[in-house]
């Protein structure tokens, strides 16, 4: 079979108006792109003010969190000398009872 004549790699010839045609087309799809870019910007920029807020709110309610830990601390340590302080008043009230003499019950409580 023989081989047809001239160029497979032609170009096509485009006129002014295609050419003027994508342009115009190439200019809309920018700007679109270009709306869309800003709106996400603009949507990026409240999403970190909110996180911002919120980690201000968090940090707060932690210091308040850490606060009451402590203070639940406290009053755990307070309620258990005050129990420590009832046993051994229940224990010198016994000694005494038996006829423990002072003496022997401030031994009796250093051990």
């Amino acid at each position: 079979m023989p081989r047809p004549k001239g160029s497979k790699n032609k170009k096509s010839v485009q006129t002014v108006a295609q050419v003027e045609a994508q342009i115009a087309s190439k200019k809309e799809a920018k700007a679109a792109l270009e709306a869309d870019q800003a709106g996400l910007t603009a949507e990026l920029e409240k999403q970190k003010q909110l996180l911002k807020a919120k980690k201000k709110e968090l940090r707060a309610v932690e210091k308040e969190l850490l606060a009451l830990e402590e203070k639940k601390a406290e009053a755990e340590a307070i309620e258990a000398a005050a129990a420590q302080k009832v046993e051994i008043e229940k224990v010198v009230s016994k000694l005494v009872s038996s006829g423990r003499s002072a003496d022997e019950i401030l031994e009796m409580l250093k051990k």
